[in-house]
């Protein structure tokens, strides 16, 4: 958070930009004719800045809820590479155009963009008048020399202006074939069918094997299942550096109450057979015929579904 600067509640276009600018720039990360299948009111990445400066600090998570044209993770990955931040972020978007346009805009800004034309990047936006121009005109300078050369080697120019009471510096190179990358990295995730756990108490709306192991895999490690297979006879569903994790369920219910449901000496004989590395296995299942005793002593933690999701989870 920028210190010493009071948050004013008009920011005008020329400041923090307008939906021209960023439409332009959308336009050319993308690669869409002007005019073409475009979001329509995107948000400028100068207005995401000024929001930056004035409320995170360069360790800060932000949340976007309503991502968009994604803009926002635009500005945070700008600003990390400005100063060096550990800025994260966070994007929610429901529409259809989350992966096509959405996450495709993080993408291409973290690793670069078919382009050929002058970029620009501004890198640095001070509000100041003559007046305290006059006042502090070594250390202004001082701070626009810095810039130069820390940075001017990586542009072809350095541009700096006075204009409507702002003091901008802006970076201009030439690109000819692709605009580089801002690094970074990000994950881009779905969500998967809706899960009512206390279903299967029920019986009814019994969610699939696929979506059940993603909940339960990841409730029991905190990581992400990326493929589920078909049930296999030892259950196993994936595994992390320290567990294998089981699951043995059918979404139906006349099975989820019989004895075929339960974890047996025969499908813990299966577990040990196939595991490696000594590693502990995590083993969800409606029932157990074998002692907690004796499975701990085998290195198997049993769950039972659906209570012991609710004890991972510690609700």
């Amino acid at each position: 958070m920028k210190s010493g600067v009071v948050p004013q509640t008009i920011w005008n276009w020329s400041e923090v930009g307008s939906t021209r600018n960023s439409k332009q720039e959308l336009s050319r990360i993308l690669n869409i004719e002007s005019g073409g299948d475009l979001f329509i009111t995107p948000k400028p990445t100068r207005l995401l800045h000024r929001i930056l400066e004035i409320a995170a600090n360069e360790n800060s998570v932000v949340l976007d809820s309503f991502a968009g044209s994604a803009t926002t993770g635009h500005a945070v990955l700008e600003a990390n590479k400005k100063d060096e931040g550990n800025r994260r972020f966070i994007l929610i978007e429901c529409e259809d155009y989350a992966d096509t346009l959405t996450a495709e805009r993080v993408r291409r800004v973290i690793n670069g963009y078919p382009y050929t034309g002058t970029q620009r990047e501004e890198l640095h936006r001070e509000t100041i008048t003559w007046s305290t121009f006059e006042k502090k005109q070594s250390k202004v300078l001082e701070h626009v020399a810095s810039i130069e050369n820390l940075q001017g080697h990586e542009y072809d120019k350095i541009r700096k202006q006075i204009r409507d009471g702002v003091l901008t510096v802006t970076g201009e190179r030439k690109v000819k074939e692709t605009a580089p990358g801002l690094g970074g990295s990000f994950t881009y995730c779905t969500l998967g069918e809706p899960i009512d756990i206390e279903s299967l108490l029920t019986g009814k709306g019994l969610p699939s094997f696929e979506a059940l192991a993603r909940y339960v895999f990841y409730t029991a490690t905190g990581q992400s299942l990326e493929k589920v297979g078909e049930p296999a006879p030892d259950g196993f569903i994936g595994e992390t550096d320290l567990f294998r994790v089981h699951l043995f369920y059918q979404p139906e219910k006349d099975w989820l109450r019989s004895n075929s449901a339960a974890l047996n000496a025969e499908r813990v004989e299966a577990i040990e057979q196939n595991r490696k590395g000594g590693k502990r296995a995590i083993v969800f299942a409606v029932a157990k015929f074998m002692s907690q005793k004796e499975l701990t002593a085998r290195r198997i933690e049993f769950c039972q579904l659906p209570y012991a999701v609710h004890r991972i989870l510690g609700t």
